[in-house]
C-alpha cells in the first residue's frame, strides 16, 4: 500500500514539474509574444508566471520526497516490515548505494532538487533548464518502471514510457497549472486578459487533442505488451486497475470536448472584438465572467479527472503484470469460484486453532471469506443508507442521521474481527501491528471508518448537500486506492491464492473509486445531482453486494 501511495505521488510531482515548464515556454510565453507589448505589464501573465513557480518547486520538492520514502519502502520490503518498525541505517544506505534501483533513484532525487532549485531562481531564462531537469527525472523514472523490466524490445519500451509521462505533462500537467491560476483568471485582471486566455485556449485545443491520441495509442501499445491477450484484463490484478484508469478518464474526455466545441470558440469571438465593444446580442461583463467560470469549472472537472488517472497510473507501476502461462491471472477454477455466488460464510473454526500457522489452511481462508463477507453486509446497508438520504421527507432525513451510526459497529468489526489476534486474544502488540503491512492497513481502514463515521454527526445534513460534504467523497476515493494497492504478497500463501485475492481487491477498489469520483463531482456541482446522487451509492452497493455474496479465497 505504501509503495502504491508514494508512486502516485511521485508520478504527480513530476508531472507538474514537467508540466510548468511546458505550459510556460509552449504556451504562456508564445501567447504572450503574439499579443506584443510588454509581458510584464501583464498582470494576467505574470499571475500565471508565479503560479506556475510555485507549483513546479512544490511539485518536484514532493516527487524528490516520495522518491526518498520509496527507497525506505523497498528496503523494509526486503524484510517483510513497515518503514514504521525501525530500519538499520547501514542497511538503508547499502541499498541506496550499492543497488541499481537505489542509484537511479537516488540521480532521480538529484534532478528533481536541481528543478526545484533552479525555479527558484529569479530570472525569466530559467525555463530552459527546469524542462531538462524534469524530463531527466522523468528518465530516471522509467528506468526501474516495468518497461525496464522487459526482457525484449526494453529499449522500445523504454522509449514509450518516458513519452507516456510526458505526454501526462504536457497534458494534465498543463491543465494543473491553468487551474492553479483560476482565480486570477476568474478575476477582474483576468476578464481584462480574455485575450491572452483565448490564445492560450487556443494554442492548447490542437496540442491537447495531439497527446491525448499519443497517451491512448502508447497506452493501447504497452497494454497489448504487458497482458498480452484480452482475458487478461479481468483476471488479473494489472488488467483491473488499467481499467481502473480508462474509467476515470471518461470524465476529462467530457470536459476537453466542452472546452473545445463551446468555450474555446466563445472565448476566440471575444477577443476578436475591440476592446469597449459590445456584442450583438447586448452581451455583459455578467456574461464575460459568466464564461470565464464555466471554464473554469471545466479545468476542475479536467484536472481531477486527471490526477485521478495519474493517481492510478501510479498504483499501477506497483502491480505486477500477467507474466507468461497464466502467472498473475486467475486460474479457471478460480474464475468459476468467483462467479458462483454463496450465502455470506457463517461456519468458522476459533481463530487460536489456526493463529500463527507456517502455511494458511482452509479454517483460515473460510475465515477471511467469513470477515469479508459480512463486511459487505454492513457496506450494502451503508449504501442502501447513502442512496436513501437523497430521497425527500421522512426517509431521508433518517438515513441521512442514521447511516453514522451503522459505521460504529463497522469499524469495530474491521479492526476486532479482521486481525483478532491483536485486541481479541491480545498476542499482537501495537508496537507488532505498525510494523506488519497486513496489520497496519486493516487498523488503518477502521481508523478512517471512524473519522468518516465522526464527519457525518459533525456536519448536518442539508437537502443541497447531504452527508458529511467534501470529506466523504475524498475518504471514498482514498478508500479506494487503499484498496487498489492492498496488496497481500506478504501473506504465506502461494502465487495463485495471493493474486486470486489481489484481483478481487482490485475489484472492491474499482467500485469504490468510481464511486468517489462521481460523488465528489456532484459535491462540487460538476455532475447533475440526482442522478449522481443515485449512481455513487449504487457503486457502494455492488461494493457490498459483490463482497457479501461473491469474495473467494477457498475453491
Amino acid at each position: 500500500m505504501e509503495h502504491s501511495a508514494l508512486h502516485a505521488w511521485e508520478l504527480l510531482g513530476q508531472v507538474i514539474a514537467l508540466g510548468g515548464a511546458f505550459f510556460v515556454l509552449g504556451l504562456l510565453r508564445p501567447a504572450g509574444r503574439a499579443l506584443g507589448g510588454d509581458p510584464r505589464n501583464h498582470p494576467l501573465e505574470e499571475a500565471m508566471l508565479a503560479t506556475a513557480t510555485w507549483w513546479v518547486v512544490i511539485g518536484a520538492l514532493g516527487a524528490a520526497l516520495a522518491t526518498a520514502l520509496s527507497i525506505l519502502v523497498d528496503v523494509a520490503e526486503t524484510q517483510g516490515a513497515t518503514v514504521f518498525g525501525g530500519l538499520p541505517a547501514g542497511l538503508i544506505l547499502k541499498f541506496a548505494f550499492q543497488t541499481q534501483v537505489g542509484r537511479l533513484s537516488l540521480a532521480r532525487i538529484g534532478f528533481l532538487l536541481l528543478t526545484a532549485g533552479i525555479a527558484r531562481l529569479n530570472t525569466r531564462r530559467k525555463w530552459g533548464w527546469v524542462l531538462a531537469a524534469a524530463f531527466a527525472g522523468v528518465v530516471f523514472t522509467s528506468l526501474v518502471s516495468h518497461a525496464a523490466a522487459q526482457p525484449e524490445a526494453r529499449d522500445i519500451m523504454l522509449v514509450a514510457q518516458v513519452l507516456h509521462i510526458a505526454g501526462a505533462a504536457l497534458w494534465v500537467g498543463v491543465l494543473i497549472h491553468l487551474l492553479a491560476a483560476r482565480r486570477a483568471i476568474e478575476s477582474p485582471a483576468g476578464a481584462a486578459g480574455i485575450q491572452l486566455l483565448a490564445e492560450i485556449v487556443r494554442r492548447f485545443s490542437p496540442v491537447a487533442l495531439g497527446i491525448t491520441s499519443l497517451l491512448g495509442i502508447s497506452g493501447i501499445w504497452m497494454t497489448c505488451r504487458f497482458l498480452a491477450e484480452p482475458a487478461a484484463v479481468p483476471t488479473s490484478a494489472y488488467g483491473l486497475t488499467l481499467m481502473v484508469k480508462l474509467a476515470v478518464l471518461t470524465p476529462a474526455i467530457y470536459a476537453g470536448w466542452i472546452n473545445f466545441r463551446r468555450i474555446r470558440p466563445a472565448l476566440l469571438e471575444l477577443s476578436a472584438r475591440p476592446v469597449g465593444a459590445a456584442a450583438p446580442g447586448g452581451e455583459t461583463a455578467v456574461e464575460q465572467n459568466r464564461l470565464l467560470r464555466h471554464f473554469g469549472k471545466m479545468l476542475e472537472l479536467e484536472v481531477t479527472s486527471g490526477v485521478l488517472v495519474i493517481t492510478v497510473a501510479g498504483i499501477l507501476a506497483s502491480v505486477s503484470p500477467p507474466g507468461g502461462e497464466g502467472a498473475f491471472r486467475l486460474t479457471e477454477p478460480q474464475v468459476r469460484a468467483l462467479l458462483r455466488p454463496h450465502l455470506p460464510v457463517v461456519n468458522i473454526e476459533n481463530v487460536a486453532t489456526f493463529y500463527g500457522s507456517a502455511q494458511r489452511t482452509i479454517d483460515d481462508l473460510r475465515y477471511a471469506e467469513f470477515t469479508h463477507n459480512w463486511s459487505g453486509v454492513m457496506v450494502c446497508l451503508l449504501g442502501l443508507g447513502w442512496l436513501a438520504q437523497h430521497s425527500r421527507g421522512r426517509i431521508g432525513r433518517l438515513a441521512a442521521h442514521g447511516w453514522p451510526l451503522l459505521l460504529l459497529p463497522f469499524a469495530l468489526f474491521v479492526s476486532i474481527f479482521s486481525d483478532p489476534e491483536v485486541w481479541w486474544y491480545r498476542n499482537v502488540t501495537l508496537l507488532q501491528v505498525v510494523r506488519d503491512p497486513q496489520l497496519l492497513e486493516h487498523q488503518l481502514g477502521a481508523v478512517m471508518i471512524l473519522i468518516l463515521a465522526w464527519l457525518g454527526w459533525r456536519r448536518p445534513p442539508r437537502p443541497e448537500n447531504p452527508g458529511a460534504g467534501y470529506a466523504l467523497p475524498m475518504m471514498l476515493m482514498a478508500g479506494g486506492i487503499l484498496l487498489l494497492g492492498h496488496a497481500h504478497s506478504t501473506l504465506n500463501a502461494d502465487e495463485s491464492l495471493l493474486n486470486m485475492i489481489n484481483v478481487q481487491h482490485a475489484i472492491f477498489g474499482t467500485f469504490i473509486i468510481v464511486g468517489g469520483t462521481v460523488s465528489w463531482l456532484v459535491t462540487r456541482g460538476l455532475f447533475p445531482r440526482r442522478i449522481g446522487g443515485v449512481i455513487w451509492p449504487c457503486c457502494v452497493i455492488c461494493l457490498g453486494l459483490y463482497m457479501a455474496f461473491c469474495y473467494r479465497e477457498v475453491v
